[in-house]
């Protein structure tokens, strides 16, 4: 990255800064994101840089949730002892903004959250464990949000029929001539494999719409790395990336949640016969959430099994598409890296789909009815 860019992006955030180190972060898939530790005021400090998806609806909306949540959560915690910290946006003083637009990119600084750590796979239960608090902290502090004060920021956000008319469109009209034999194996493979899936996906997503199911904030991408951890306690002191923060079924978050933190081979592992569902760290996770979360309500919580099924089929759908379409959407490092982001996902709906039955006794376990005909419907589509 160019020093010199940083350096005068940097300047237009913060008066009397110099500039001394950059780290680049490179777990994130939408925005590019920096950590900067400069001089201000004759002081080191360290903050956040981003550079701006252009996947957004609006780049104010975005900011605008972003405080919306910061602001509640700092308000709601005054009174707590336990360590809790909100990444807030810093604003720009060249225009009084928290988005400085620069040579067609658009960059935003937060606050850095010091003394913490974050992975991308999941080192012991105890992590899973203390995820699953952190999760039902945020939904719980999050709980009275006026939800009409959220704007939509990523259009059809999580909505599996969406894509799945995307990928039916996309794949009706692709040129499978300018794959090399190989990679178009490898699509014709996958694409197979996701037949089985698809009718039943389109009637399960029929199902969970006649439910009444309550909506709730939700944070929307709740991936293992997005949880910031104290360095001494190992306790989940922030749930970072609130760009998709939005009104949804806290079972969209819980699933997402569990699919991150379950893949302990990790999103992009250098051998793909290592993913598997790790269920003992899900029930940990769970274990964490439900000593925090009152499981009682309306929020259908024994839906779980549907919903993880269900936010694994998205995604391998979402990184096929975003190959097919070239990769629009997410940051690749080589041109078929969403291909095998697809095919890791699709490895690991496999091995969930055999554990279903197991997941569904330990929910019944704690006090949560799962849906038992779900449990033979889908074991008999593949």
């Amino acid at each position: 990255m160019d020093f010199e860019k940083i350096n005068l992006i940097t300047s237009n955030f913060f008066d009397n800064s110099k500039l001394l180190n950059i780290d680049f972060i490179d777990s994130g898939l939408i925005n590019k994101t920096y950590i900067i530790e400069h001089l201000i005021n004759g002081k080191k400090s360290k903050f956040v840089l981003q550079c701006l998806s252009k996947i957004f609806e609006s780049y104010d909306q975005v900011n605008m949730n972003h405080k919306l949540i910061t602001d509640h959560i700092k308000n709601r915690l005054k009174s707590n002892n336990q360590r809790w910290e909100v990444p807030c946006l810093i604003k720009c003083n060249s225009n009084n903004l928290f988005v400085f637009p620069f040579c067609s990119d658009f960059w935003r600084a937060m606050e850095y959250i010091d003394n913490t750590f974050s992975f991308d796979i999941v080192e012991d239960n105890k992590m899973a464990y203390q995820t699953g608090i952190g999760l039902a902290k945020f939904h719980g502090t999050c709980s009275d949000v006026d939800l009409t004060k959220l704007e939509n920021t990523i259009k059809d956000f999580h909505n599996t029929k969406n894509y799945i008319d995307q990928f039916n469109l996309t794949i009706k009209d692709f040129n499978f001539i300018k794959l090399d034999d190989k990679v178009n194996k490898r699509v014709q493979n996958l694409v197979d494999s996701l037949s089985n899936h698809f009718l039943y996906v389109e009637y399960l997503l029929g199902c969970l719409k006649r439910k009444s199911i309550q909506y709730s904030l939700i944070h929307g991408d709740p991936k293992l790395s997005n949880f910031l951890f104290d360095i001494r306690y190992k306790y989940v002191v922030s749930l970072i990336d609130l760009d998709t923060v939005s009104s949804g079924y806290l079972l969209t978050d819980l699933a997402d949640c569990i699919r991150s933190i379950c893949n302990i081979a990790g999103e992009n592992p250098d051998n793909i016969d290592n993913v598997f569902f790790d269920f003992n760290c899900c029930m940990y996770f769970l274990k964490g959430y439900f000593s925090t979360f009152n499981k009682k309500g309306d929020y259908c919580f024994g839906l779980l099994p549907e919903f993880i099924y269900l936010i694994i089929f998205e995604l391998i759908i979402r990184f096929l598409n975003d190959f097919l379409q070239s990769n629009r959407y997410f940051k690749v490092k080589y041109q078929t890296q969403n291909l095998y982001r697809a095919e890791v996902q699709y490895r690991l709906l496999s091995s969930f789909i055999t554990q279903i039955p197991t997941l569904s006794n330990s929910l019944d376990g704690i006090g949560i009815s799962s849906n038992s005909n779900f449990v033979s419907d889908v074991q008999n589509i593949v």
